[in-house]
C-alpha cells in the first residue's frame, strides 16, 4: 500500500488514489504497532495532501511528523520540505526559504541526490519570490543540469505549478540576461549549488 501511494502519486497522477492508499497503510500498521511504518504512511499522507493544495491539514501534519521523527532526518526531511511547501502555497517565501534550508541540511546526511535537489530547487522558488532572481535562476538552472546529468525528468503537476509561479517572474525580472544567468547556473558544480543555497 505504501508502494501503491508513491506510485499512484508520481506517475498516473491519481491523489484520490493515493490518500486512500497510505490512509488504509497508516491504519494497518497502527493496528500492527509499528509505529515506524506508520510514519513512513504519514509522510504520503503530508505529500498528497500538499498536492491537493491542502496546506492546512499538511502543515498540522507535518508538525506532528517533527514531533514524530526523534532525530530521524528523513523524517525531519520530509516534515520540513512540507512545511516549506506549505509556505510557498501561501506566498510566504522568507518561511519557505527558512524551510527548504532545515530540509536540506536534513538531506544531505541520507545521500539522496534527488531529494536534496528539490531543496535547492524550493530554496530556488523561495529566493525568486524574496527577490532574488539571480540566485534563483542559478540555483534552478543548476538542479535542470543534475537531472541531465541522471537522465531524470522530474514532473510533479503542483511542484510544476510553484517553478512557473515562482521562476516565470525572476526570469522575466532578468529579461535578456536570464539565460546568461541559468547557464551559469547549468555549469556549476551541483556541491557548489547546495553551498548556495545554504
Amino acid at each position: 500500500l505504501d508502494l501503491l501511494g508513491w506510485v499512484l502519486i508520481y506517475n498516473p497522477g491519481d491523489n484520490a488514489g493515493a490518500l486512500a492508499a497510505f490512509e488504509q497503510c497508516r491504519e494497518l500498521r497502527r493496528q500492527l504497532g509499528d509505529s515506524t511504518g506508520e510514519t513512513r504512511a504519514l509522510v504520503g499522507i503530508a505529500q498528497v495532501l500538499v498536492a491537493l493544495g491542502d496546506s492546512e491539514r499538511a502543515e498540522a501534519m507535518s508538525r506532528d511528523l517533527l514531533e514524530r521523527s526523534d532525530g530521524d532526518p528523513r523524517t525531519e526531511h520530509f516534515a520540513f520540505h512540507f512545511l516549506a511547501d506549505c509556505a510557498l502555497m501561501r506566498g510566504d517565501t522568507k518561511e519557505a526559504e527558512t524551510r527548504y534550508r532545515e530540509s536540506l541540511r536534513a538531506a544531505i546526511p541520507l545521500g539522496d541526490v534527488v531529494e536534496t535537489s528539490f531543496e535547492v530547487e524550493g530554496v530556488a522558488m523561495a529566493a525568486a519570490g524574496n527577490g532574488e532572481p539571480r540566485r534563483a535562476l542559478r540555483l534552478a538552472g543548476a538542479v535542470e543540469a543534475l537531472y541531465d546529468s541522471l537522465g531524470l525528468s522530474i514532473s510533479v503537476p503542483f511542484w510544476e505549478a510553484f517553478r512557473q509561479r515562482y521562476l516565470g517572474p525572476a526570469r522575466d525580472q532578468l529579461g535578456a540576461e536570464a539565460d546568461s544567468v541559468w547557464a551559469e547556473g547549468r555549469a556549476l558544480a551541483f556541491d557548489d549549488a547546495v553551498e548556495l543555497a545554504l
